[in-house]
C-alpha cells in the first residue's frame, strides 16, 4: 500500500512537471501510446562516434523508425552531436559517408558536437550535403553572427514544435580546429565564450524567444554541452539551463551519459533531460500527447516488428534487429572502405593497453602506447622531444597484425602534428600542468596496468 501510494506521489509531481518520465530503459511495452492520442514522436541520438553498425546501429535505428511510422502520423528524428567523428571512416571520409547515412535514416534535425568540427573546412561541406543541415545558435563569426540558423521549427499537423541548437563552447579545447586565426593572428569563430556562460544562457533564450514568437508550441533545446566534471562548469547543461525561461524539455549529448532525469531551469521550473549515452547502445524517444503530456523513454533493444520487413544481426554478444536495406547499404560502405583498411603494417608480438575496461590508464601513467605514437610523432616532426595530450590514444593496439584500420582506431580524431622551438623550462612547465590537477596519491602510486617494459617499438616488426 506504501510502495503504490508513493508511487502515486512521483508521478502525479512528474504529471504537474509536464513530463512522465520513465525510470527505467523502455521495456516490450515500448509503443509511444494510442496513436490517436499521440501529437509526434522523437526519436534523439548523440554521441554516435561513426559506430554505424555497433550496437542499435543506424540499420536498427532505420527499423524501429519505420516501425513507429507505421503507426503514427509524425515522427522525427534529431542528433545532438558527434555523428562524424570517433572511427576510421569517418575520419578518412572527413565525416563524409556518415552524413550520407544519416541522409538515409532520415535525420530531420542535427546539432553539430565538438568534434563536428575536427575536419575543418570540411565541416561546411557535410553541413551543406546533411539534407536537414545543422541548427546552432553559438557557433559564430568573430563579429557574433550565427553560421548555421539558431533554431528551427519542425511541424506535426497543426503543432509546431521549435527547437534551439547548442554547441559546447569547449570546442575550441575539445576538438580539433584547424585554421581558427585569420592572416594578423585574431580569432575567425566565436562560441560565445566566457568565465560565467551568461553570454552563451543570454544568446540561447534570445533563440527560445524568436521560437515561441514564430508559433512554436513546444520550445526543445538539443544541446552537446553535457554535464559531467570533465566539462567546464559554466557550460555544462545543468548550469546553462539554470538561466533559461520557455522551454519544455533539454535533449542532451556530449558527456556519453545515459540518464532520463530533470533539472531546474531560470524560473524554478523542473524540466525533463535526455540523454542517450554514445554509440547507440540507446535511442532517446519522446512522445508528445495530445493533451500536453511529454513522456521520455530511453530505448536499448529494436523490437522485432510485425509488419516490417527485418533481419537479426548479433553484436557484441547480442541479437538485434535491423532494416535489411539499411544493413546492405552499411554493409557496402565497409566492404568500399576494405583494401584500404586491410592494408597491413607490421606485426606486434604483445598488446599495447590504454584502456583498461572503461579506465584509461594513460591519463594519470605513462604508457606503453602512447609513448609508441609520441616516439612517432618526434620522428615524423623531427624534433629532440614530443608531447602528447593524455586522451588522443583512443583504442588499445592488439598483438597480431597491425593494419591501417588498426592505427586508425588507436588514433581517430586526426591531430596535427606542430613543430616548436621551445626552452627546456618550458617543457618542464608543461610537463608540470599536465599533471597539476591529478590527485596527489595517485602520483605517488599511479596506475601500472599498460605500461611498458622496455622499449615499445622493441615489439614491432615492419
Amino acid at each position: 500500500m506504501k510502495k503504490t501510494l508513493i508511487l502515486s506521489i512521483l508521478i502525479g509531481i512528474l504529471l504537474l512537471g509536464g513530463l512522465f518520465a520513465a525510470s527505467a530503459l523502455a521495456d516490450e511495452n515500448w509503443l509511444a501510446g494510442d496513436p490517436a492520442e499521440v501529437t509526434a514522436v522523437i526519436l534523439h541520438t548523440n554521441d554516435v562516434h561513426v559506430a554505424f553498425q555497433d550496437n542499435i546501429g543506424y540499420d536498427g535505428l532505420a527499423l524501429y523508425k519505420k516501425e513507429l511510422e507505421a503507426q503514427y502520423d509524425h515522427v522525427m528524428l534529431i542528433d545532438a552531436g558527434d555523428a562524424i567523428q570517433g572511427a576510421p571512416i569517418g575520419a578518412i571520409s572527413k565525416g563524409m559517408e556518415i552524413i550520407k547515412m544519416m541522409n538515409r535514416v532520415g535525420y530531420d534535425l542535427a546539432v553539430p558536437g565538438n568534434h563536428e568540427f575536427d575536419f575543418g573546412d570540411a565541416l561546411a561541406e557535410c553541413a551543406q550535403a546533411l539534407d536537414c543541415g545543422y541548427t546552432c545558435v553559438n557557433y559564430c563569426t568573430s563579429d557574433g553572427e550565427p553560421i548555421f540558423s539558431p533554431w528551427r521549427i519542425l511541424e506535426a499537423g497543426d503543432v509546431k514544435i521549435g527547437f534551439v541548437g547548442v554547441v559546447t563552447p569547449d570546442a575550441f579545447t575539445k576538438s580539433v580546429i584547424k585554421d581558427i586565426l585569420n592572416e594578423v593572428g585574431e580569432p575567425m569563430y566565436d562560441f560565445l565564450v566566457d568565465y560565467t556562460g551568461d553570454r552563451l544562457a543570454e544568446r540561447v533564450q534570445q533563440a527560445i524567444d524568436e521560437v515561441r514568437d514564430a508559433g512554436a508550441n513546444y520550445v526543445i533545446l538539443v544541446s552537446h554541452l553535457g554535464n559531467n566534471d570533465s566539462i567546464t562548469p559554466q557550460y555544462r547543461c545543468d548550469a546553462i539551463v539554470g538561466k533559461l525561461t520557455g522551454l519544455d524539455m533539454v535533449i542532451d549529448g556530449h558527456s556519453h551519459e545515459l540518464y532520463n532525469r530533470t533539472v531546474t531551469d531560470g524560473a524554478g521550473k523542473l524540466l525533463p533531460v535526455a540523454q542517450a549515452n554514445t554509440k547507440l547502445t540507446a535511442i532517446g524517444q519522446l512522445t508528445i500527447y495530445r493533451d500536453g503530456r511529454l513522456e521520455e523513454r530511453l530505448i536499448d533493444s529494436v523490437p522485432e516488428p510485425t509488419d516490417v520487413p527485418f533481419e537479426r544481426v548479433t553484436r557484441h554478444k547480442v541479437e538485434h534487429c535491423v532494416d535489411p536495406d539499411m544493413k546492405a547499404y552499411l554493409d557496402g560502405v565497409v566492404a568500399a572502405y576494405a583494401p584500404l583498411m586491410e592494408r597491413k603494417l607490421g606485426t606486434l608480438s604483445r598488446d599495447l593497453i590504454v584502456r583498461d575496461g572503461q579506465v584509461d590508464v594513460s591519463r594519470d601513467a605513462e604508457n606503453g602506447l602512447c609513448d609508441l605514437v609520441a616516439d612517432a610523432f618526434r620522428v615524423i616532426g623531427g624534433t629532440q622531444t614530443a608531447l602528447l595530450n593524455a586522451g588522443s590514444v583512443r583504442n588499445n593496439l592488439e598483438a597480431g597484425m597491425v593494419t591501417y584500420n588498426s592505427i586508425l582506431n588507436i588514433l581517430p580524431y586526426s591531430s596535427d602534428v606542430v613543430t616548436a622551438k621551445v626552452t627546456g623550462q618550458m617543457l618542464l612547465d608543461a610537463l608540470e600542468f599536465g599533471v597539476a590537477l591529478l590527485p596527489i596519491d595517485l602520483l605517488k602510486e599511479p596506475h601500472t596496468k599498460g605500461t611498458r617494459a622496455g622499449p615499445p617499438w622493441s615489439h614491432i616488426r615492419a
